[in-house]
């Protein structure tokens, strides 16, 4: 099977590298037609913000579609387009060339651009000229595909319901990770570390985390670690120093080998805790990259975690947003270390079993094969 994947999409992004691999490792051809527009999210925020209607981007905007354009039309015909994350503008005229050349395109959606900027942050305002762009933006790059991508079936059922789409248009393909390394021993050192990691996002719920770190301040054997820089970064800082925390250490790891290394020198691993409607829709690569590696997770029992992970046999679930919850469960697993190690072990087979790149490649080609 022939597969061009195609876009302005972000080729650093896990998502894309976990699925080109996936393809990959289940014997599908993948050439790559890339330009880059975004230097990152921060960069996506930024444009958010300001307008995506400067002259400058627009006439890159173009460009890239040109020379994206003439190299789809004539290269040897694929048997299917891939458009990667984020490609929901790219759609638009994928969806043309795609038609020009008889092939159907798959989409990788991801996620609502429309609650990513307008709901889950404050970067458009509701109700906005922007606003209900990005909401027929979202709409329209899943309509004119002939199969959607998302990572849950809580994300289908929102897509679904807010912009009117049939359910047979999507697959859901957990996030997943590329790397399957050896599962990572028990930390050396004796200080409990309990790791948060990521770019500060609301959805990740920082804000309860660092409460539940001043409800175990007492404990001097416990060590709260965030680890990472995003927008979030100077409120988590401040309410730490608001909160009192001297047992909080706020790093950041600039690569995945530092990330990856950071996570097997933990006891503990964090998920996500945020009390926005986004936040019960994601499992995030970081909770796969813990399973991976046979760290002992604790996360919020959304509906989307239910879909992957069950508590007490895998992980820890706690309530989402509670800092009382998420304390419980640190001090719990503190105690047990039998607890730690039967759940690192049984997180590391479910994502050998649901979750590895390999496994996520088989199934969006299977739903290739039926389209």
């Amino acid at each position: 099977m022939k597969i061009i994947y195609w876009g302005t999409y972000d080729s650093a992004y896990p998502r894309n590298l976990t699925v080109i691999a996936g393809l990959r490792e289940n014997g599908a051809e993948v050439t790559e037609c890339h330009e880059p527009l975004w230097s990152g999210t921060s960069d996506k925020l930024s444009r958010a913000r300001s307008g995506w209607f400067a002259p400058g981007l627009l006439l890159r905007w173009l460009a890239a579609y040109v020379k994206l354009s003439l190299r789809f039309l004539f290269s040897p015909k694929p048997d299917y387009m891939f458009v990667g994350y984020s490609g929901h503008f790219d759609m638009f005229p994928a969806a043309l060339l795609a038609r020009l050349r008889g092939v159907p395109v798959v989409f990788d959606a991801f996620l609502s651009l429309y609650e990513a900027f307008v709901l889950d942050r404050p970067a458009i305002k509701p109700g906005s000229l922007k606003a209900r762009l990005l909401f027929l933006v979202d709409k329209y790059s899943c309509r004119l595909a002939d199969l959607a991508l998302l990572d849950t079936d809580a994300h289908i059922e929102y897509f679904c319901s807010a912009f009117g789409l049939p359910r047979e248009k999507f697959l859901r393909s957990f996030v997943g990770t590329t790397r399957l390394p050896p599962p990572a021993p028990a930390p050396a050192s004796e200080t409990f570390t309990v790791l948060y990691s990521g770019r500060y996002i609301p959805l990740h719920g920082v804000e309860y985390i660092l409460r539940a770190a001043a409800l175990l301040k007492d404990r001097e054997d416990i060590i709260f670690r965030f680890d990472g820089a995003g927008e979030g970064l100077p409120a988590a800082r401040a309410l730490a120093a608001q909160l009192g925390l001297k047992r909080a250490e706020f790093v950041n790891s600039s690569t995945q080998e530092e990330i990856s290394a950071a996570i097997a020198a933990a006891h503990v691993c964090l998920g996500v805790f945020g009390s926005t409607d986004k936040a019960a829709r994601v499992i995030p690569n970081k909770v796969f990259e813990a399973l991976a590696l046979a760290r002992p997770l604790i996360t919020g029992g959304s509906p989307a975690a239910a879909e992957l992970l069950t508590d007490g046999a895998d992980c820890l679930l706690v309530p989402m947003a509670s800092p009382e919850g998420i304390a419980g469960a640190v001090a719990r697993l503190k105690d047990d270390p039998a607890l730690r190690a039967r759940l690192g072990g049984a997180g590391r087979e479910l994502f050998e079993r649901r979750a590895s790149s390999r496994v996520l490649g088989a199934g969006i080609l299977e739903a290739l094969r039926n389209i």
